[in-house]
């Protein structure tokens, strides 16, 4: 009898006899599994309570050789290292499972190389979109994309070119507020902590520098120079640091372009004896989970990263979904300022 009860329980269940306790069709459960929109409300929580109880799992292969797709998407990080992309693929992940999709992720260690070869293993792989968190990559590799219909989405990278779809925070204003933020309690040799010339940095770069000329200070070239700039746009820390402190002009304030980079910021400027922010005050952005939890909390710009890949993920899916709907794609989100101990007032400001 036990033996009986076994083998029942591991006997795979098939989509005709799904359909007849369901009492519907075979199209009906194809369109309840495909997340089709026209099976009635009623209807689809029933067959769902059957599949869930039934334990039906859907042959992938065969959805894929009678639809000619995978429902699978491709998701390329630059730095899955770096709190704020994990973050964003949580909720990548997140909005897919939640549509039945599978989601391939790939890390390209911000190395375009390495991020142009994952694309195309990607679209070799049969997935049935991308979304691209890139720091860096080639135009040509976006226009052949869009030009052969292939759908992909930028997440966290304004790219304002004709049939690109992006989701992104405005990183203008949360520059804007960063930068206006260290202005009012007095800084005026502010240094942008950055690769300017990243897709990523470009629109922080131009709200940091828009700001101060806004505010009628000179920007007096306080950016990270080339030198310091490594394969992929990764910066040297250690050797910009020594750099800021060993010139004769003295900074007050550094404006990172993220978190990650602020925090090791802090750590360099203290391990040589500097105050932070009593010798020296440090804002960063994203408002990774540990950016509350050093020794001196950091002040920084929040932009919302489960959200960003969230949406991202269910603009995507919509596109695959209506393909004939070209509709251009782009969310922008606004970002926030959240204070915490990392800065500090100096000189007769009325901040």
């Amino acid at each position: 009898m036990l033996e009986k009860s076994r083998k029942t329980s591991f006997k795979k269940i098939t989509i005709r006899e799904i359909a007849e306790l369901a009492g519907v069709s075979r199209t009906t459960i194809s369109r309840v599994l495909s997340g089709g929109k026209f099976v009635k409300k009623s209807t689809r929580d029933r067959v769902m309570e059957i599949i869930e109880e039934k334990e039906y799992k859907p042959s992938i292969m065969a959805q894929s050789l009678r639809t000619n797709r995978t429902r699978t998407i491709g998701l390329v990080l630059a730095d899955i290292e770096n709190p704020f992309y994990s973050r964003v693929a949580k909720g990548v992940i997140d909005a897919a499972e939640e549509k039945n999709y599978n989601v391939i992720l790939c890390n390209s260690n911000n190395d375009i190389n390495l991020e142009e070869k994952d694309i195309r293993t990607l679209i070799g792989r049969g997935v049935d979109g991308l979304l691209l968190t890139t720091v860096e990559l080639k135009m040509k590799t976006i226009e052949n994309m869009r030009d052969k219909g292939f759908p992909f989405l930028l997440i966290d990278c304004k790219l304002d070119i004709p049939g690109v779809n992006y989701v992104v925070n405005d990183d203008y204003y949360g520059a804007e507020l960063a930068t206006e933020y260290l202005i009012k309690l007095g800084h005026k040799k502010i240094f942008f902590l950055g690769n300017r010339k990243l897709l990523s940095l470009k629109e922080r770069f131009r709200g940091f520098k828009d700001t101060l000329e806004h505010y009628k200070i000179d920007n007096n070239n306080n950016f990270v120079p080339s030198k310091f700039i490594k394969t992929g746009g990764v910066y040297d820390i250690e050797g910009i640091i020594r750099y800021l402190l060993s010139r004769q002009e003295n900074i007050t304030a550094i404006f990172s372009g993220n978190d990650y980079s602020a925090i090791k910021s802090i750590e360099e400027i203290t391990d040589k004896g500097i105050k932070v922010p009593e010798d020296i005050s440090v804002i960063g952005y994203d408002n990774i989970k540990i950016s509350s939890m050093i020794k001196v909390p950091l002040t920084t710009i929040r932009q919302p990263k489960y959200l960003l890949g969230k949406l991202a993920t269910e603009q995507l899916l919509e596109m695959l979904e209506n393909k004939s709907d070209k509709k251009l794609r782009r969310v922008i989100l606004r970002p926030e300022l959240i204070i915490r101990q990392s800065c500090k007032k100096i000189g007769n400001s009325g901040g």
